[in-house]
Protein backbone atom coordinates (compact mmCIF):
# COMPACT_ATOMS: atom_id res chain seq x y z
CA UNK A 1 0.00 0.00 0.00
CA UNK A 2 1.29 3.55 -0.95
CA UNK A 3 1.18 6.69 1.62
CA UNK A 4 -1.71 8.16 -0.23
CA UNK A 5 -3.85 4.91 0.14
CA UNK A 6 -3.12 5.19 4.03
CA UNK A 7 -4.68 8.52 4.45
CA UNK A 8 -7.23 8.51 1.87
CA UNK A 9 -5.70 10.33 -1.05
CA UNK A 10 -5.76 9.89 -4.17
CA UNK A 11 -2.94 9.91 -6.62
CA UNK A 12 -3.26 11.94 -10.02
CA UNK A 13 -6.73 11.20 -11.54
CA UNK A 14 -8.01 11.75 -14.78
CA UNK A 15 -8.72 14.12 -16.31
CA UNK A 16 -7.02 16.67 -14.45
CA UNK A 17 -5.44 19.51 -15.30
CA UNK A 18 -6.01 21.94 -18.39
CA UNK A 19 -7.39 20.60 -21.39
CA UNK A 20 -5.64 20.76 -24.82
CA UNK A 21 -7.38 23.97 -27.09
CA UNK A 22 -6.59 20.84 -30.40
CA UNK A 23 -4.69 18.00 -30.69
CA UNK A 24 -1.97 19.27 -32.26
CA UNK A 25 -1.77 22.40 -29.93
CA UNK A 26 1.91 23.08 -28.89
CA UNK A 27 3.83 25.73 -26.53
CA UNK A 28 4.95 28.93 -27.93
CA UNK A 29 7.89 30.64 -25.85
CA UNK A 30 7.36 34.34 -26.47
CA UNK A 31 9.48 37.06 -24.18
CA UNK A 32 8.39 40.73 -23.89
CA UNK A 33 9.07 43.78 -21.63
CA UNK A 34 6.73 44.19 -18.74
CA UNK A 35 4.94 46.84 -20.22
CA UNK A 36 3.92 44.54 -23.28
CA UNK A 37 2.95 41.76 -21.14
CA UNK A 38 0.82 44.24 -19.24
CA UNK A 39 -0.91 45.00 -21.92
CA UNK A 40 -1.39 41.77 -23.31
CA UNK A 41 -2.86 40.44 -20.19
CA UNK A 42 -5.29 43.14 -20.63
CA UNK A 43 -6.47 42.50 -23.83
CA UNK A 44 -7.00 38.85 -22.68
CA UNK A 45 -3.30 37.06 -23.09
CA UNK A 46 -3.45 34.10 -24.78
CA UNK A 47 -7.34 33.47 -25.81
CA UNK A 48 -6.67 37.09 -27.37
CA UNK A 49 -3.52 36.51 -29.18
CA UNK A 50 -5.09 33.11 -30.41
CA UNK A 51 -7.89 35.10 -31.56
CA UNK A 52 -5.81 37.82 -33.34
CA UNK A 53 -3.87 34.99 -35.09
CA UNK A 54 -7.05 33.29 -36.56
CA UNK A 55 -8.61 36.45 -37.77
CA UNK A 56 -5.29 36.57 -39.28
CA UNK A 57 -5.39 33.47 -41.09
CA UNK A 58 -9.45 33.62 -41.85
CA UNK A 59 -8.11 36.84 -43.87
CA UNK A 60 -5.13 35.19 -46.22
CA UNK A 61 -8.15 32.69 -46.51
CA UNK A 62 -11.03 34.80 -48.20
CA UNK A 63 -10.99 35.02 -51.74
CA UNK A 64 -13.52 36.80 -53.27
CA UNK A 65 -12.76 36.63 -57.26
CA UNK A 66 -14.86 33.83 -57.81
CA UNK A 67 -17.98 35.20 -54.61
CA UNK A 68 -21.45 35.85 -55.65
CA UNK A 69 -23.67 36.39 -53.02
CA UNK A 70 -25.13 39.57 -51.78
CA UNK A 71 -23.02 40.46 -49.17
CA UNK A 72 -20.00 40.37 -51.70
CA UNK A 73 -21.81 42.16 -54.17
CA UNK A 74 -21.95 45.03 -51.43
CA UNK A 75 -18.52 44.84 -51.16
CA UNK A 76 -17.48 44.60 -54.53
CA UNK A 77 -19.95 48.10 -54.58
CA UNK A 78 -18.07 49.76 -51.89
CA UNK A 79 -14.54 48.78 -53.55
CA UNK A 80 -15.69 51.53 -55.59
CA UNK A 81 -15.94 54.21 -53.18
CA UNK A 82 -12.60 56.60 -52.55
CA UNK A 83 -12.44 55.52 -48.74
CA UNK A 84 -12.00 51.49 -49.60
CA UNK A 85 -9.16 52.50 -52.41
CA UNK A 86 -6.34 52.00 -50.58
CA UNK A 87 -6.92 48.60 -51.15
CA UNK A 88 -4.91 47.35 -53.09
CA UNK A 89 -5.94 43.42 -53.25
CA UNK A 90 -9.78 43.14 -54.89
CA UNK A 91 -9.89 39.95 -53.76
CA UNK A 92 -9.95 39.70 -50.08
CA UNK A 93 -11.82 42.10 -47.29
CA UNK A 94 -12.35 45.85 -47.39
CA UNK A 95 -9.99 48.03 -45.13
CA UNK A 96 -11.17 51.53 -44.80
CA UNK A 97 -8.27 53.78 -45.22
CA UNK A 98 -9.00 56.26 -42.62
CA UNK A 99 -10.00 53.81 -39.76
CA UNK A 100 -8.41 50.50 -40.35
CA UNK A 101 -11.78 48.55 -40.12
CA UNK A 102 -12.34 45.67 -42.36
CA UNK A 103 -15.79 44.49 -43.53
CA UNK A 104 -16.08 41.16 -44.56
CA UNK A 105 -19.01 39.20 -46.47
CA UNK A 106 -20.92 36.32 -44.52
CA UNK A 107 -22.76 33.43 -45.91
CA UNK A 108 -22.28 31.36 -48.53
CA UNK A 109 -19.96 33.56 -50.67
CA UNK A 110 -20.29 30.96 -53.59
CA UNK A 111 -24.34 31.12 -53.62
CA UNK A 112 -26.17 33.67 -55.83
CA UNK A 113 -29.20 32.78 -54.31
CA UNK A 114 -27.46 33.85 -50.90
CA UNK A 115 -29.83 37.18 -50.06
CA UNK A 116 -28.75 37.73 -46.44
CA UNK A 117 -26.73 40.67 -47.41
CA UNK A 118 -24.88 40.21 -44.13
CA UNK A 119 -21.90 41.91 -43.46
CA UNK A 120 -18.65 41.81 -40.36
CA UNK A 121 -17.30 44.34 -39.71
CA UNK A 122 -13.94 43.87 -38.11
CA UNK A 123 -12.20 46.63 -35.78
CA UNK A 124 -8.95 47.26 -35.18
CA UNK A 125 -8.28 44.97 -32.06
CA UNK A 126 -10.81 42.12 -32.74
CA UNK A 127 -13.97 42.91 -32.31
CA UNK A 128 -16.46 42.07 -34.85
CA UNK A 129 -20.24 42.97 -35.73
CA UNK A 130 -22.11 41.62 -38.02
CA UNK A 131 -24.32 44.28 -39.74
CA UNK A 132 -26.97 44.90 -42.56
CA UNK A 133 -25.31 44.80 -45.83
CA UNK A 134 -27.71 47.33 -47.03
CA UNK A 135 -27.35 50.02 -44.05
CA UNK A 136 -23.37 49.67 -44.08
CA UNK A 137 -23.14 50.59 -47.84
CA UNK A 138 -25.85 53.56 -48.07
CA UNK A 139 -23.59 54.73 -45.21
CA UNK A 140 -20.22 54.20 -46.68
CA UNK A 141 -22.08 55.30 -50.19
CA UNK A 142 -22.60 59.30 -48.53
CA UNK A 143 -19.29 59.16 -46.97
CA UNK A 144 -17.48 58.62 -50.00
CA UNK A 145 -19.74 61.25 -51.84
CA UNK A 146 -19.06 63.90 -49.48
CA UNK A 147 -14.75 62.35 -49.80
CA UNK A 148 -15.33 62.88 -53.33
CA UNK A 149 -17.10 66.31 -53.61
CA UNK A 150 -14.75 67.75 -50.76
CA UNK A 151 -11.72 66.31 -52.15
CA UNK A 152 -12.19 68.13 -55.86
CA UNK A 153 -13.17 71.84 -53.92
CA UNK A 154 -11.59 73.48 -56.76
CA UNK A 155 -14.37 72.18 -59.07
CA UNK A 156 -16.63 74.12 -57.05
CA UNK A 157 -17.24 78.07 -57.85
CA UNK A 158 -16.17 79.75 -54.47
CA UNK A 159 -19.61 81.59 -54.43
CA UNK A 160 -21.43 77.99 -54.49
CA UNK A 161 -19.20 76.17 -51.62
CA UNK A 162 -20.57 75.41 -48.67
CA UNK A 163 -19.07 76.70 -45.09
CA UNK A 164 -17.04 73.20 -44.83
CA UNK A 165 -15.72 73.55 -48.68
CA UNK A 166 -14.33 76.62 -48.58
CA UNK A 167 -12.95 76.27 -45.13
CA UNK A 168 -10.92 73.12 -46.86
CA UNK A 169 -10.08 75.39 -49.97
CA UNK A 170 -8.65 77.71 -47.74
CA UNK A 171 -6.38 75.05 -45.59
CA UNK A 172 -5.47 73.43 -48.41
CA UNK A 173 -4.42 76.69 -50.40
CA UNK A 174 -2.43 77.61 -46.62
CA UNK A 175 -0.91 74.06 -46.45
CA UNK A 176 -0.07 74.10 -50.30
CA UNK A 177 1.85 77.01 -50.42
CA UNK A 178 3.49 76.48 -46.25
CA UNK A 179 4.96 73.37 -47.47
CA UNK A 180 5.63 74.03 -51.09
CA UNK A 181 3.02 71.53 -52.41
CA UNK A 182 1.69 73.79 -55.21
Amino acid sequence: MSPNELIGRGGAGRGQGRKPISDDARPYKLLLPAELRAKLDELGGAEWLRSQLSLAVYLDEINLESAMNLATRYINAMRQLPQYFSNLDSRGPLTHVMTGVRVLPLGDLSDPEDHGGVLEVVYPGGHRVEVNGHALYQMALAEGVRWEIDSNVDDIPPRKRDVYQARIADLDEHLRRKHSLI
